[in-house]
């Protein structure tokens, strides 16, 4: 890690950017140290994806809504630093979940197979059984002060890192009070449209939905799977309605009508042609993503989707010449091809 003293010796912007790279390796470190897989809504591989995801609507916000792009840089990358200590949701007697008095939910803890510093100053903190936006914050001001940061700087990303989970339980007096920060309200905004807006949140459905059907029933049918897309759809509406910020707002309502056409899409794929859709459409490609249901890698998916699924369908088109259903099949593997650019420009908060 760079020493104590750092901004006496460098220039504030060129440290920044020393310091996120420094983090962004310890942060994937950190997120290897569990051996587990599947809790609840969460992955291996999703942690680390939705990290990159946040990050980049941050500054897509930040920029928009003029507000400190440093700090809103480093809090992004270390929101969710303790997120794999969470395992399954507590419960009481009567099955209803249990919260703190926030209204949080409480997780029971999972702990991880190896060290790093960022468990060391878990344990040393003594952070168990805490929310993890709260222990994140903990951890970051250990972290950031090991650089020798100004204290406002850290404590200015501790309490941005701690408001991108919002309280249930806090008076409107009190909820003003920790959103008055432009940054905190970015975060939070930020990070619920990463997990409920979008082709991003469409893609994580996807593997919740299939995860489940294939633990409970053994096998995962698309045909069945169609149906519920529009109903999430329009339960995630109030989320859409609910962020801070005009610009998540404006962004978040535009994700949410290009599900809508996505939703209505996929009920024409599977309503007509279907079998040829599955070879060459959405739902071939939902199929795709759903084969590697186990522990699925967002941005590995694309890259296979792109260098060996789409070409080797383009192929096979150009081998149908004269085929009557020819024009339909290319005209399937352009749905796909389109709902692959638009989620990359989402992955890069383009969208």
């Amino acid at each position: 890690m760079v020493s104590h003293g750092t901004f006496q010796n460098m220039d504030k912007e060129m440290d920044i950017e020393n310091i996120r790279k420094e983090l962004e390796e310890l942060v994937q470190e950190t997120f290897t140290l569990w051996d587990h897989n599947r809790v609840g809504f969460q992955w291996r591989h999703y942690t680390w994806n939705h990290t990159l995801r946040v990050r980049a609507m941050c500054l897509k916000l930040g920029e928009r809504e003029d507000a400190d792009l440093s700090k809103l840089t480093i809090a992004a990358l270390l929101h969710d630093i303790t997120k794999r200590y969470d395992g399954s949701i507590l419960t009481d007697g009567n099955g209803n979940r249990r919260t703190d008095e926030f209204g949080f939910w409480q997780n029971e803890t999972l702990h991880p197979a190896r060290e790093n510093t960022v468990t060391r100053y878990y344990d040393a903190a003594d952070l168990y059984g805490k929310i993890h936006s709260f222990t994140g914050a903990c951890v970051a001001r250990r972290l950031l002060a090991d650089y020798g940061l100004l204290e406002d700087f850290i404590e200015d990303v501790a309490a941005i890192i701690e408001a991108h989970v919002k309280p249930v339980k806090l008076s409107p007096q009190q909820l003003a009070q920790l959103y008055e920060p432009m940054e905190n309200q970015i975060i939070s905004d930020a990070d619920t449209m990463d997990a409920n807006v979008g082709y991003v949140a469409f893609y994580r459905n996807i593997h919740i939905h299939s995860f489940s059907r294939i633990q409970r029933q053994g096998a995962f049918d698309v045909r069945d799977y169609v149906p519920s897309v529009t109903r999430w759809i329009d339960m995630k509406q109030p989320f859409a309605d609910g962020l801070f910020t005009e610009s998540a707002r404006e962004i978040a309502n535009e994700r949410q009508e290009r599900k809508r056409e996505l939703a209505r899409q996929l009920e024409l794929e599977s309503n007509g042609y279907f079998t040829m859709n599955r070879k060459y459409g959405l739902l071939g490609m939902i199929e795709f993503f759903v084969s590697g249901y186990e522990d699925p890698h967002m941005f590995t998916q694309l890259e296979q989707l792109k260098e060996r699924w789409i070409p080797t369908r383009q192929a096979w088109i150009e081998d149908e010449k004269g085929s009557a259903q020819r024009d339909d099949a290319s005209e399937a593997l352009g749905r796909v091809e389109n709902f692959v650019g638009l989620l990359e420009c989402e992955i890069q908060a383009q969208l």
